[in-house]
């Protein structure tokens, strides 16, 4: 048996609410709901990895934002006991290896809240994104189009439309 991990499904501080998407992504997204994904899933190790590829570039722009872009987050590992989930945090702040910022899910881990400050190493960082307003484009959130690839393509099709989303399908 392959193992499983929780994934929050969030799209930065987006709220989906179209009644159109009854009980899939968006319903998960809105309601702050987990979603399980093998940890050897392809698309999302693909994913992961284009997130690793660019993360230099992103912490370097969070760290000095234009003033055009905002909701800078990234998304961490975080393991407790045998559990293993992916959280969202914003307000990041550090340097080299060292992070914190805030809980932006609500986690299934019983030793973190949402809103609480959490502090973890670059190491941990799975994904990231923020939103540019100058394009109307949400940029990173890689996990997130990996996630829609799991869902019937006009439902994903119109996600990425509604919130900027790009997304390779």
């Amino acid at each position: 048996m392959k193992p499983v991990v929780s994934l929050i499904v969030s799209l930065v501080v987006v709220l989906m609410s179209p009644p159109t998407f009854a009980d899939s992504f968006s319903d998960k997204a809105t309601n702050d709901r987990t979603v399980e994904v093998s940890d050897e899933d392809p698309v999302m190790q693909k994913a992961m990895a284009r997130a690793r590829a660019g993360l230099d570039g992103f912490l370097k722009k969070a760290g000095s934002p234009p003033s055009d872009t905002s909701e800078y987050s990234v998304k961490v590992r975080v393991s407790e006991g045998d559990s293993l989930e992916y959280l969202w945090i914003s307000n990041i702040k550090g340097e080299g290896d060292l992070w914190s910022g805030r809980v932006d899910n609500q986690p299934v881990v019983r030793s973190l809240k949402k809103g609480q400050t959490y502090a973890f190493a670059k190491t941990e960082i799975v994904d990231w994104t923020y939103v540019d307003r100058g394009r109307k484009k949400v940029v990173g959130n890689f996990t997130t189009c990996a996630l829609l690839t799991k869902e019937p393509q006009e439902v994903a099709h119109k996600i990425q439309k509604q919130y900027g989303l790009e997304c390779d399908r």
